[in-house]
């Protein structure tokens, strides 16, 4: 037994399962390249070649999955609160229904990955990829999103509440319905379509509405407006108005 660990713990690169680890799981990721409701909690993959791996409903809490390659991984219903994924390649991986409360995605790519439902309540996805992300009803309450890039994704009924959005980029980004009230937008690219949208107390200071759709948005108020900039084009609510953008020198 000794020796299976010692070459699991070689396999996995840093060391070995932590107590929560179970070894047989992690010689059945090894052997079948999943590993359906398995418990590895705590579990040392960073760097790991996970690309396609079948993990549905397996408890990764607190594992160190940095830089792993997870492209097109099967995470749906998954447990990875706290997890380390900084800089893991996510694409096209199915995370729908996963637990990522307060998970680590720093730098991670998530492009075109779907997380339907998914928990990401205080994750800190500060500069992720997240272009043509998927990710109706999920909880982004709290989270870390300054600097990610958005383009293009599909946040409807999205909880973005009290979120960290500073600089990031929502160019082409769908969020209909989606809760921003107390987030904060500052410098932020938020050219999207965003009908029924709550923005209750959300910083707009220096955010671009440049072709904006917001028709509907509620708890708007010209006081935000006036700190943001926008074009002909943006549709806002009745009433409220928006100053354009300084064009770039030539």
């Amino acid at each position: 037994m000794r020796i299976l660990l010692l070459a699991l713990a070689a396999w996995i690169g840093l060391g070995g399962p932590s107590p929560a680890f179970d070894a047989d799981d992690l010689d059945r990721l090894k052997a079948e390249g999943g590993c359906t409701g398995c418990e590895l909690a705590g579990a040392r993959l960073s760097d790991a070649g996970l690309a396609g791996a079948v993990l549905t409903g397996s408890d990764l809490s607190r594992a160190d999955l940095s830089r792993a390659d997870l492209k097109g991984a099967n995470l749906a219903i998954g447990n990875l609160s706290k997890a380390d994924l900084r800089g893991a390649d996510l694409g096209g991986a199915d995370l729908s229904d996963a637990n990522l409360a307060g998970a680590d995605l720093g730098r991670a790519s998530l492009v075109r990955a779907r997380l339907l439902r998914a928990d990401l309540a205080g994750a800190r996805l500060a500069g992720a990829d997240l272009r043509q992300a998927s990710l109706p009803y999920a909880s982004l309450a709290g989270a870390d999103l300054a600097g990610a890039d958005l383009g293009r994704a599909i946040l409807s009924n999205v909880n973005l509440t009290q979120a960290d959005l500073t600089g990031a980029d929502l160019s082409g980004a769908q969020l209909i319905g989606a809760d921003l009230s107390g987030s904060d937008l500052s410098g932020a690219a938020l050219r999207a379509f965003m009908p029924r949208a709550e923005l209750a107390g959300a910083r707009l200071d220096g955010t671009d509405l440049t072709d904006a759709f917001m028709t509907g948005a509620m708890g708007l108020t010209q006081a935000q407006l006036d700190q943001a900039c926008g074009d002909a084009q943006t549709k806002l609510p009745p009433g409220l108005s928006i100053a354009p953008c300084a064009r770039p020198r030539d």
